[in-house]
């Protein structure tokens, strides 16, 4: 394994062949063992939360899901509901989703509108937050209105996707976050990718066990194999850190072909590049587009929320290709939550009733490694 910061995307290409013709993968310098406890302590689980996802820039979502003014949609992060939406000047904002009359939630779902109406008692505000709107405001002659719009969370936009602090009074330096990841994900372009669609769920797990997930490709046969799994050389890919985040190398099927030199190569088809972005950011590259996995815990120790969003490479110009996106998006979708999401559940049990101690992470999992390397390294 080596850290890298300059290499293309691309540079995989013949490590990865190599790995595929000795049937091997890169391989970390021993096995791991992660104590149960990590999973299911609530103590460490609160001292996550504090330290990592309250502490530190998180994605709100691609670029893409707000692709234009009035666009908006909703997320559950930890104990807060956000509204992230473009406003008039183009620039995206990370709200919080409640009224500043009673509380009530302004909005629910995604779309686009100019205005959010509280559906308590039709309190308006402008997708930057403002006030804008009030109901007998005669009752409200005192009020200040520049001081009651929705409170607004640190926010930039960088890379193709919109970064925020949870804290109103933090700040956010999201290029020193990534450091060398920046580069790398700059290369691909993702702001102009197109949103296919988006799949919210929550589900029984620690939130490690289900970046776990995306971290390896050992489980394909076993948890793919009907479906995704074939069009996968499991348990081979390279391995390689940006400051902490890390990028994966996986073969696709048809690198078998490439590594016995029978065909050119071809990076859309032979290979998958699958990245983490600490703490709460996956990615994984597709010959359509790319799969943007967004997992943050609950307050519960045992329950994880993962936000799964789909873009294609270029925004659809008629039905047709319209439909075909769609139709592209689904396998991968599914696979989360009918394959990877009930197995998942089954982990959850097993880590917080199992006696046997220890979780052990192999060799051949260096990205599994590396999320709790990075936790431990946050944690202090």
């Amino acid at each position: 394994m080596s850290e890298i910061t300059t290499a293309a995307p691309f540079d995989v290409r013949d490590r990865l062949a190599e790995l595929v013709r000795s049937g091997t993968t890169d391989l970390a310098p021993s096995i791991k063992q992660v104590p149960l406890d990590d999973y299911r302590d609530p103590e460490r689980h609160a001292e996550e939360i504090e330290k990592i996802f309250r502490s530190r820039p998180l994605c709100a979502g691609p670029s893409a899901a707000i692709a234009e003014a009035g666009d908006f949609t909703v997320r559950d992060v930890l104990d807060r509901s956000l509204l992230i939406t473009r406003d008039d000047a183009g620039e995206a904002q990370v709200l919080l989703n409640y009224c500043t009359h009673r509380g009530a939630l302004i909005a629910e779902g995604e779309g686009c509108a100019k205005r959010h109406a509280c559906p308590y008692h039709g309190w308006t505000f402008d997708p930057r937050g403002t006030l804008v709107g009030i109901p007998g405001a005669e009752g409200f002659d005192e009020l200040d209105r520049s001081t009651a719009g929705l409170v607004r969370l640190p926010t930039v936009e960088a890379h193709g996707f919109i970064w925020y602090m949870l804290d109103p009074k933090g700040t956010i330096d999201i290029e020193a976050d990534l450091g060398s990841f920046g580069a790398e994900l700059s290369r691909w372009g993702y702001d102009a990718f197109w949103k296919v669609s988006t799949m919210d769920l929550e589900f029984p797990g620690n939130w490690k066990t289900t970046v776990e997930a995306f971290s390896e490709t050992y489980h394909f046969p076993y948890v793919h194999g009907g479906s995704i799994g074939p069009g996968v050389v499991s348990n081979t890919s390279t391995f390689d850190l940006f400051d902490g985040h890390h990028r994966l190398g996986a073969a696709l099927a048809q690198m078998r072909d490439f590594a016995a030199g029978t065909i050119d190569f071809d990076p859309d088809w032979q290979t998958s590049l699958l990245y983490w972005k600490c703490p709460d950011l996956m990615l994984a590259n597709t010959p359509f587009g790319v799969e943007v996995v967004q997992i943050t815990p609950t307050l519960d120790v045992g329950r994880t929320r993962l936000r799964h969003t789909m873009l294609a490479r270029s925004a659809p110009t008629t039905d047709e290709e319209r439909e075909v996106a769609e139709v592209m998006s689904y396998p991968a979708a599914d696979a989360i939550r009918l394959e990877d999401v009930p197995t998942l559940a089954t982990c959850a049990r097993g880590l917080a009733e199992g006696e046997h101690g220890y979780a052990t992470i192999g060799r051949n999992e260096p990205g599994v490694q590396n999320i709790h390397n990075q936790v431990a390294r946050l944690l202090g």
